[in-house]
């Protein structure tokens, strides 16, 4: 019967065969760097590959810190070190002693060309930029259903409006990627409420990224009928994803803040426009009321009576003007005749008298009929005015069925604003007049009791 080993004894002969090999002790290789990250130790954690294989690598501080580079994802380099194996973890890793970049990799080179051909396409141009909506009806999100992303997304566009979050679940990762992603952008695109569409995961490295440098994928996003957000989650290094879409966002919860609206910024604006609306409309009906003003004046029974009173004392001014001047003249003609009488001889006074008597009967007969002239034209004139003032006779008005209506104090009232339940008035009509009391008052719709 073999003999049995435990685990920790197995390890143990695993690390003794791996410390006594030479040839996998001090190896010298070239490889593509597909992940790295430097703890705050000092410390790098990377993956190295190839065509075909994959292993973890560890590069510690007193190493590392003879780096004259900056090693990162996609780069092709030479590295010196050896089989490291951990027992307790069970783990095989390669212990990096130093690191030389070595020319470009080719996922690198692969990005570098494809960006170049997009640049000169004119895909990353700003013209081609869309404003995002400003009340989308409906947010498309491009992303994993399990993952936290979607659920950030959701939890932020409910606190900030009621838009509507339609999800197409689709690989972010890994074999599939791409054609997920663009197939899930496709089908918001045939959504008739989706006005935006946010495609994102959180982060990773940057072979976890691959996908989001898809030709497929970013052709897709351009292609895009509505304003497409991209939000990746690696601010290191922009994604061909973020390069192409309307906007960019570092985390999926800015891309969703990016994409709506605060609702309580809404409300305060409609607040404020709500104001400048009633005090628009408040100047308006001062602006009216004092244009009202002066007709209100003039339908006044007692600016009637006044009013009338100042055109008969008018005409009889002008009646004795009339006769004043006819008096005058008269006065004048018969001084004449009397001087005339004394110096005329008696043979021919009679002569001369019925002469003068003749021409005063024609003067006479043409100041009476000038007073008549003057008089019809002024009764003419009294007849216009008596019915201009008849057309704003209040108590013509009052014969229509109106009424007036006025508060204790005598004066016109004109709006319900200035009444309350119990005010008394005095509402004169056609025949009379009434002594009311208000019961209720409702004003643009308001009940007043």
């Amino acid at each position: 019967m073999p003999e049995l080993m435990t685990v920790t004894q197995f390890n143990d002969k695993v690390l003794a065969v791996i410390s006594s090999s030479r040839e996998i002790r001090n190896v010298t290789m070239v490889a593509e760097i597909s992940s790295i990250t430097r703890a705050t130790s000092g410390h790098y954690y990377l993956d190295l590959k190839d065509s075909q294989s994959n292993i973890r690598c560890t590069f510690f501080r007193y190493a590392a810190s003879k780096l004259i580079f900056d090693p990162k994802p996609g780069m092709k380099v030479l590295v010196f070190g050896g089989a490291s194996f951990y027992p307790k973890g069970g783990s095989l890793s390669f212990n990096i002693e130093w690191m030389k970049p070595y020319g470009k990799g080719e996922a690198s080179a692969a990005l570098e060309e494809l960006t170049a051909r997009l640049l000169k396409e004119g895909l990353f141009d700003a013209e081609r930029k869309r404003a995002l909506p400003v009340y989308p009806r409906a947010i498309g999100v491009v992303t994993s259903p399990s993952g936290a992303v979607i659920k950030d997304i959701i939890d932020t566009v409910a606190k900030r409006f009621p838009s509507g979050i339609i999800l197409a679940a689709a690989k972010v990762q890994g074999e599939g990627a791409p054609e997920s992603l663009v197939a899930g952008i496709e089908l918001l695109n045939s959504q008739e409420d989706v006005d935006v569409i946010i495609v994102g995961r959180g982060g990773g490295s940057a072979e976890d990224l691959s996908a989001f440098n898809s030709e497929t994928v970013v052709r897709a996003i351009a292609s895009s009928k509505v304003p497409v957000v991209s939000a990746v989650g690696h601010a290191t290094d922009k994604s061909l994803s973020d390069r192409v879409a309307d906007a960019y966002a570092e985390t999926p919860t800015m891309a969703a803040v990016m994409c709506t609206r605060d609702i309580d910024d809404i409300r305060r604006g409609l607040s404020f426009m709500t104001g400048k609306i009633a005090r628009s409309l408040t100047s308006i009906v001062k602006d009216m009321r004092s244009r009202f003003a002066y007709p209100n004046a003039r339908l006044d029974p007692r600016n009637a009576a006044v009013t009338l009173e100042r055109y008969g004392a008018k005409l009889d001014l002008l009646s004795e003007r009339g006769a004043s001047s006819v008096s005058g003249r008269l006065r004048f003609m018969s001084s004449r005749y009397e001087v005339l009488n004394a110096k005329l001889d008696p043979k021919r006074a009679a002569e001369k008298v019925e002469g003068y008597w003749v021409a005063l009967d024609s003067v006479s007969e043409e100041m009476d009929d000038s007073v008549v002239r003057r008089l019809a034209d002024n009764s003419r004139e009294l007849e216009h005015r008596s019915q201009m003032l008849a057309g704003l006779d209040p108590w013509r008005v009052l014969d229509r069925g109106y009424s007036f209506v006025t508060d204790e104090a005598g004066r016109t009232v004109t709006s319900v604003s200035g009444l309350r339940a119990g005010s008394k008035m005095t509402v004169t009509m056609r025949d009379g007049f009434v002594k009311a009391e208000v019961e209720e008052v409702t004003e643009h719709g308001r009940r007043e009791e």
